[in-house]
């Protein structure tokens, strides 16, 4: 099996059901498979062929889907692409992915500035560059780089299917359900939109993206859809805890599940009071594995309780490895097995990230992801932050993962990101507070130096109105930590 395969097998079992919704426009499976094999012809007769990379930069829709089925149709590889990001960053991205043609609405550099015309209105932009060529095609999202740039990560067919496979399986997906789709196309989350709902033969329904900084708009969308699945980031579901949803029936939701960040405790502890009956996850893993542990929360689990982020997916091995890559108990989460990626590409060449860690005596190669953890007695695994979140300061080794976690429970305090900003005496530690409305900044401030040791203490807390996010839904603390005073 391959993802090419996955849409025509349900437009065989299941050619009159839904298959993807706007809200406008609803095609079923029938017509979106006849959709893509159209465009995917038209692709092929201006030049696409089986291995090339082909940028899909089109607004979050019913079109983007089709381009991304279309390409995979071909043997291509589908690269997924914001059209609002900005023409250099988009450039950069698509020269380090050696893409070959860009599928979009207008060209970037590098690219000829004509592009050709397709039937449904957008334009196939072709590079007189070298391009790269993947045999097998496959996936290619993009994940922050340590330079600023995007990575491109390529995954394979197999890579994305273990964990479509696993998610339909787990959540027991099939055509009567409404899976709610509001992740952006590049980012992992939307595999499961695309991918697992064609797997099942179920709906996927697109938020619009009017809605999506209406938080009471986003509750009324689930409920007027009947959404049965909803896959987000837990930025979102905070927000919707503000937009009414404990108030709202919605009867069809029965599977909740969230990626990308830790849900603080109280926010998560009101969603399993108000869903009692539905089933909630928590997902753990980075763009270059996607899932690779899971953990259904506990219904009778509280805020008080640690949580941890489970056990590895079946056929995936999720070790703690010291600084020399030897497993144990504690350390760094290291992930082998079906969902590691190819590599990255860097400058139209894959490179491979992997490492070589040991486990009772044996080398094998694994993705490292900077994650630190411990394992429990249970074999759960707990996290514990991130190898680049820890600073130090005046001698002391801090977590600021920690210093949220503390802030995030006091009174009045509904979101929180502490960030290290440097300076000349070496490093301030600032957190920035989004509070209720009429709530004392100065009560705050004493709240969090009581309720945090001194060494961990911040040098500045900041009231701000709200959080900054990136594109993918989550705390953007890079612009916290370059942000003026």
């Amino acid at each position: 099996m391959t993802l090419d395969r996955l849409l025509p097998d349900a437009a065989w079992r299941y050619p009159e059901r839904p298959a993807i919704s706007d809200g406008v426009t609803t095609l079923s499976y029938e017509d979106l498979s006849t959709t893509v094999d159209a465009l995917a012809g038209e692709l092929a007769a201006r030049g696409v062929q089986r291995g090339d990379h082909v940028g899909v930069s089109l607004p979050r829709g019913i079109p983007a889907v089709s381009a991304i089925h279309a390409v995979l149709r071909l043997g291509a590889v589908a690269a997924p692409l914001d059209p609002l990001d900005p023409d250099e960053r988009l450039s950069r991205m698509a020269r380090n992915a050696g893409l070959a043609f860009l599928l979009g609405r207008s060209s970037v550099q590098g690219f000829h500035e004509r592009g050709e015309p397709l039937p449904d209105g957008s334009l196939l932009y072709s590079t007189p560059d070298i391009r790269a060529h993947t045999a097998d095609g496959g996936y290619l999202l993009f994940t922050s780089g340590s330079t600023g740039w995007p990575k491109g990560v390529l995954l394979s067919h197999e890579n994305v299917l273990h964990f479509v496979r696993w998610i339909v399986a787990e959540f027991g997906v099939g055509p009567e359900d409404r899976i709610g789709a509001q992740s952006a196309f590049t980012f992992d989350l939307s595999t499961f939109d695309l991918f697992g709902a064609a797997m099942a033969g179920a709906c996927t329904v697109l938020l619009p993206d009017v809605l999506r900084g209406f938080p009471h708009d986003v509750v009324s969308w689930l409920e007027r859809e009947r959404i049965s699945l909803f896959y987000a980031v837990p930025t979102l579901y905070e927000s919707l805890l503000r937009g009414g949803i404990e108030k709202t029936a919605l009867p069809a939701l029965r599977v909740l599940a969230y990626a990308g960040e830790p849900f603080r405790p109280r926010p998560l502890e009101r969603y399993l009071r108000r869903f009692p009956h539905s089933r909630i996850y928590n997902l753990y893993g980075p763009t270059e594995t996607n899932v690779c542990t899971f953990e259904r929360v506990p219904a009778n689990w509280t805020a008080e309780q640690p949580l941890s982020i489970g056990r590895a997916l079946p056929g995936l091995s999720v070790d703690l490895v010291d600084e020399d890559g030897v497993a144990g108990n504690e350390g760094e989460i290291a992930v082998s097995g079906p969902a590691v990626f190819c590599g990255y590409y860097q400058d139209g060449v894959l490179r491979s990230r992997l490492s070589t860690i040991v486990r009772d005596g044996v080398r094998l190669a694994a993705y490292r992801t900077g994650d630190l953890a411990v394992r429990a007695a249970d074999g759960r695994i707990h996290l514990r932050g991130r190898r680049d979140h820890q600073v130090k300061r005046r001698g002391h080794r801090i977590e600021l993962g920690d210093v949220e976690s503390v802030v995030g429970e006091l009174s009045g305090v509904h979101g929180c990101a502490a960030v290290w900003r440097p300076a000349e005496d070496g490093g301030q530690i600032w957190v920035y507070v989004v509070c209720d409305d009429g709530v004392d900044i100065d009560r705050v401030v004493q709240d969090v130096h009581t309720a945090l040791p001194r060494r961990m203490a911040p040098d500045r807390v900041v009231l701000t109105p709200e959080l900054p996010l990136t594109d993918r839904g989550k705390i953007d603390r890079e612009a916290l930590a370059s942000a003026g005073n």
